[in-house]
């Protein structure tokens, strides 16, 4: 399913008709009643007129900038205009052209490769949150403010014009509403979106107004019909100023009550409002499958869609092909040597880890160029593998099949060992009965193994439990060690949540990747950086740019009490050595100079009390044990006495 919705995403890209992420053009105009249409009307009027407001805020920064007599101060109260400006309009310009947004208005300042092309074109950073830095930095640069302001009048000028070609409808004001709830938890409250002036806060509050507003027109009408759910809505809404308009400082702030307060009512309220008033959602004619699967908690456990993740649907087998698919994850004859299953690298003790700085190879004694990230949540992904190298989560299974330091076989070979075994045979005979044809194939192996990879689910851990409030009680150090890791830290603005990884809010449907300047050892000072290339060596031809050298998925850190050690290399034995490293500002703190390091040179300035609570945030974080069992035996060959007395997971390594 997600090759042909890339396929056709393409194909509707090639068209101008869409933006990348996003289908709002192919959406059905809803004949509203009436009295509804007078609310439609009101969010249309706003949104015009703030949207020319954002123009004429543009207009005052290239003016101002391009003076020189202007110094830092004027241009910093000019910048802040012109994002407040934009705040008011987000909800609405990055629901309906999230790839614009993201490249040119408000991305991260980082260099990109052009999407949808086989071959690397970077594209520079622009847009809102690169002039954030510079607006804020130590050093003034007037020529470089200018030219980047001037680029985003004319990119934004282009923008205005189609937006103002858009019809609203209702549908869109409700999911835009929506996603800019995740948004502004995920990448607004931590920073991520102001690099420089960190007025995180603030721009928060005029986001939210402007969401109150716009629901505020349809109020009423929710109100007729259900007046609780509306006092639930416009009370979390009043809940957002009330705390985000104090005097509280960036670093105070409580993002685990704001979450409860405010965000959480606005996930789960705003899409039944929709319900109730019979507005249509993307779900009602959208074929295909997305990954946010439902409306609720940021923190449920079924928030995110792993079938779409997994690329599979389910049917009536999926069960029996999850119990195949767990055997052949710990069974050695998928390997030539039949000494090594998937469990040797990836030990459910271990969540799904092997405990080595850097993963053994099939001889036992030779590692591995990198150790073994945990398989819990891992289907939570948009490419897998350390460098991103992969796309599918079924099409992992043939890199380990046919890497010569891994099981180093193909599948023709692991087709007929298959077919030997009469319970085999049963046992992939009745997963796939509705498709005879593929029953020992590649195709069912790597299916199969999906199936049970996807399982690895662990989104019920202590933490979750208070987050989605089923619990009222959460440890002190937890809910600073979360503050902390949402705001002062930063770890937030690369672990996003829910999965507290690379995967990118509030589409999910990305994943980052980071250079952090990791060492080749132990070393705080004049430290040298590891040699592994990263993702610059993918084997993906839009992957060698010059700043994906040294980058690395952003992996999960649920789980982390079990999965060390730590850093692709495992350089790292404790958690208090990995956060050490990102309090002293990464490799630029510790004597590795990268230009293109993606972690801020800055320390932190984390106390050792603070980094304390962080870790017991973390591990507040664990839920795997349930996922820990073994088979208690493999299938039997019938012809192959001596393949009978392989051990389940392969021999202790």
């Amino acid at each position: 399913m997600r090759l042909l919705e890339f396929g056709l995403k393409f194909f509707l890209l090639s068209l101008g008709y869409i933006s990348i992420g996003h289908t709002l053009e192919l959406g059905r105009p809803y004949a509203a009643s009436p009295a509804l249409e007078v609310a439609l009307t009101q969010t249309s009027q706003d949104l015009k007129r703030d949207m020319d407001h954002f123009a004429y805020c543009l207009d005052r920064y290239v003016a101002l900038a391009g003076q020189q007599e202007t110094g830092p101060a004027d241009v910093r109260a000019v910048h802040t205009q012109a994002r407040m400006a934009f705040k008011k309009i987000e909800y609405w310009l990055a629901f309906a052209q999230p790839s614009t947004v993201n490249l040119h208005l408000n991305g991260a300042p980082l260099p990109k490769a052009e999407p949808s092309v086989p071959y690397v074109n970077v594209i520079a950073p622009s847009g809102l949150q690169v002039l954030d830095e510079l607006a804020f930095s130590e050093e003034f640069q007037r020529e470089e403010i200018l030219v980047l302001a001037e680029k985003l009048r004319k990119d934004y000028t282009l923008l205005h014009r189609q937006m103002l070609g858009i019809q609203l409808q209702h549908r869109y004001v409700f999911e835009a509403l929506q996603q800019e709830a995740i948004r502004v938890f995920t990448l607004g409250v931590t920073g991520f979106d102001t690099p420089g002036s960190v007025a995180a806060l603030p721009e928060a509050a005029v986001a939210l107004q402007a969401m109150a507003t716009a629901y505020g027109y349809y109020s009423p009408f929710v109100a007729a019909r259900d007046t609780a759910l509306d006092v639930t809505i416009t009370a979390a809404f009043a809940a957002a100023q009330t705390l985000l308009r104090g005097e509280v400082e960036f670093s105070d702030f409580d993002r685990l009550r704001f979450l409860r307060e405010v965000i959480n009512p606005l996930t789960r309220s705003l899409p039944l409002a929709q319900k109730i008033l019979d507005i249509e959602s993307s779900r009602d004619w959208q074929a295909l499958p997305s990954p946010v699967k439902a409306a609720g908690s940021l923190f449920d456990a079924d928030w995110l869609n792993a079938n779409y993740y997994a690329n599979l649907t389910e049917t009536d087998n999926s069960a029996a092909r999850q119990k195949l698919g767990e055997l052949l994850f710990f069974d050695p004859v998928l390997s030539a040597n039949l000494q090594m299953s998937c469990a040797s690298c990836h030990q459910p003790e271990r969540a799904f880890t092997d405990g080595y700085p850097r993963s053994l190879g099939n001889e036992g004694s030779r590692h591995l160029l990198r150790n073994s990230p945990t398989l819990v949540n891992s289907v939570f992904a948009a490419a897998f593998f350390y460098d991103l190298r992969e796309d599918f989560l079924e099409r992992q299974m043939q890199h380990v099949v046919s890497s010569h330091a891994e099981f180093a076989t193909d599948f023709v070979t692991l087709e007929n060992r298959l077919r030997e075994s009469r319970e085999y045979r049963d046992l992939f005979g009745l997963a796939y009965a509705d498709q005879p044809g593929y029953e020992i194939s590649k195709w069912s192996i790597s299916d199969a193994l999906s199936h049970y990879v996807m399982g690895l689910q662990g989104l019920n851990s202590p933490f979750d439990r208070y987050a989605r409030g089923e619990t009222e009680e959460i440890a002190g150090e937890v809910r600073l060690g979360f503050n902390l890791f949402m705001g002062k830290a930063a770890c937030g603005t690369c672990h996003f949540a829910p999965t507290f990884a690379g995967l990118v809010p509030p589409f999910y449907d990305e994943n980052e990747s980071e250079v952090l300047g990791v060492p080749a050892s132990l070393q705080w000072e004049g430290a040298v950086v590891d040699p592994d290339p990263g993702r610059l060596r993918s084997g993906k031809p839009r992957d060698e740019a010059y700043f994906n050298a040294y980058a690395f998925k952003t992996p999960t850190v649920r789980n982390v009490s079990a999965t060390a050690p730590y850093m692709h290399n495992g350089v790292y034995q404790t958690l208090h050595e990995v956060i050490d490293f990102y309090n002293r500002g990464g490799g630029a703190g510790i004597g590795i100079h990268l230009d293109h390091q993606t972690l801020p040179p800055d320390p932190l300035e984390l106390a050792d009390q603070e980094i304390q609570a962080i870790i017991i945030f973390m591990e507040s974080l664990t839920d795997f044990t349930e996922l820990s069992q073994r088979p208690e035996a493999l299938p039997a060959f019938e012809n192959h006495p001596d393949w009978n007395l392989r051990q389940v997971g392969g021999p202790s390594r």
